[in-house]
């Protein structure tokens, strides 16, 4: 069992269908880590509790034929040339290998200047996937590869290249601390998702012929699971991995379909996992209209997560961020300020925007 601590009843009873659909409902999962335990910590408004881990983060890296909706996403925080950069490479595919299609995206940003660049690729189902264990992506604009110790991404924009080698260290962040929820607050959308939140990048950046060194954080998402069939406004969702100046890494859900459900899983420095409410409120006054696509994204949001005292402002390095062509959405990378257990934090993060 890994410890975890675990918030007030409506994350507690996601928690226990998560549970139940593991273990009698048509998902499957994999155990992982049944003997590793961790000193579990306590808050306001915090019960401890044990769960099982529902992946396996080495053997669940792997590209699944059964699977739905399979996603690959890693965004990075590093600087090259004296400038400070965020990265992200992602690829995914929508619905079943044989009957959905695939995307995959790549976007560059200079955080000091706002520059920004982006490729984005609409792939056939199941294209640039293998069989081989761990992450074996070929694609025009990502080449992916290697397992839970080391990886090597190679991903391409119009002005140029990132070359980098990944090495995760740390704890595995799971998901509602189970590595499984259901998606929408909804037993009928059963989603599962880890993070290697803390991985040492290393390696070049070449932007208009010019190559520099580069060296940073990535932190790794990995997700799959059924969604509803139907994208109309109602169905959306803000997304966040939180990488704190206090070693705490954060993945915050605020989704929307029949109903809201939001929750923030947390990583602790030592291992524990915590499970708590969280309010992700955006700025209104910040909207950004995207001019291809005409859809409106806020820059701005603040969170509020009570069992850590925490209040944090995140906020935009451009507003252009928007990935139009396989979605669309926006993926942004984004400053974090504020307070954490009464204590001034900053921090990092990308900041996912889906629907209406």
């Amino acid at each position: 069992m890994r410890k975890t601590t675990v918030g007030a009843a409506a994350i507690a009873s996601a928690l226990v269908a998560s549970l139940t659909l593991a273990s009698g409902g048509p998902a499957t999962a994999t155990a992982a880590d049944s003997t590793a335990t961790h000193k579990p910590t306590s808050g306001p408004g915090l019960a401890q509790t044990d769960l099982p881990v529902l992946v396996d983060p080495a053997a669940d890296l792997a590209a699944t034929t059964d699977r739905q909706n399979q996603s690959w996403y890693v965004t990075a925080q590093v600087t090259a040339g004296g400038h400070r950069y965020g990265f992200l490479a992602h690829y995914v595919n929508i619905g079943d290998v044989k009957n959905g299609f695939g995307s995959s995206a790549v976007s560059i940003i200079d955080q000091d200047t706002g520059w920004y660049t982006k490729s984005e690729i609409r792939l056939p189902a199941g294209s640039g996937l293998s069989d081989k264990q761990g992450v074996d992506i070929h694609t025009d604009n990502i080449t992916w590869t290697g397992d839970t110790s080391e990886q090597k991404l190679r991903a391409k924009v119009p002005e140029g290249t990132i070359d980098v080698t990944l090495r995760p260290r740390g704890n595995v962040l799971y998901n509602m601390g189970t590595g499984y929820f259901p998606m929408f607050g909804d037993a009928k959308y059963p989603n599962y998702e880890y993070a290697l939140p803390t991985i040492d990048t290393s390696g070049t950046l070449t932007i208009n012929g010019r190559t520099d060194k580069l060296r940073g954080q990535s932190w790794l998402d990995r997700q799959w699971g059924p969604l509803p069939l139907t994208n109309t406004a109602d169905r959306a969702w803000t997304w966040m991995n939180l990488s704190l100046s206090n070693g705490d890494r954060i993945s915050v859900w605020n989704t929307k379909l029949e109903k809201k459900n939001n929750f923030a899983t947390i990583l602790k420095p030592d291992g524990t996992q915590t499970v708590a409410e969280a309010t992700l409120t955006p700025d209104e006054s910040t909207l950004w209209t995207s001019p291809t696509t005409g859809k409106t994204y806020p820059t701005r949001w603040k969170v509020s997560i009570p069992g850590e005292d925490a209040k944090l402002n995140v906020v935009s390095h451009t507003a252009n961020q928007e990935l139009p062509d396989t979605g669309p959405r926006y993926e942004g990378s984004a400053a974090v300020t504020g307070s954490y257990d009464h204590r001034p934090v900053t921090g990092t993060t990308y900041v996912e925007v889906t629907g209406g």
